[in-house]
């Protein structure tokens, strides 16, 4: 069957996740999650912020987000990167900055994610200490 990926994309192997404690006397810190629930008062916040708009995608933009924030730093909201989580920012700002040969640093040990999107753009990579 003939493989219709990149050469550079199918040279690369799979993400491998850390080790998941299953023991629940293990705090578990590999995943920035946190061991504890919400308090009571957040919990009753996200109580009352459900409403009949949950059924229905949030702006793409995250336009009201992006004004306060901008507001709040003195800046226009068009300078404001909303994205869901991390990951998504990270892969935005690799896929917008990096091209291919472009050398990208990152420290070792590192988020695994840098490599991967240096292998993706076909980025040189450089580690530091």
């Amino acid at each position: 069957m003939r493989c219709f990926f990149l050469p550079r994309i199918d040279a690369m192997t799979g993400y491998t996740p850390g080790e998941q404690p299953r023991d629940a006397d293990v705090v578990k810190l590999n995943t920035n999650e946190n061991p504890y629930p919400p308090s009571p008062r957040v919990a009753e916040a996200i109580a009352s912020a459900l409403d009949d708009r949950l059924r229905l995608y949030p702006d793409p933009v995250a336009t009201a987000f992006r004004r306060v924030t901008a507001r709040l730093h003195g800046v226009e909201p068009d300078m404001i990167l909303a994205g869901n989580g991390s990951d998504d920012l990270l892969t935005i700002i690799t896929r917008a900055f990096v091209g291919a040969g472009d050398l990208v640093v990152y420290p070792m040990p590192s988020y695994p994610l840098y490599r991967t999107l240096s292998e993706l753009q076909g980025a040189r990579e450089s580690h530091t200490l």
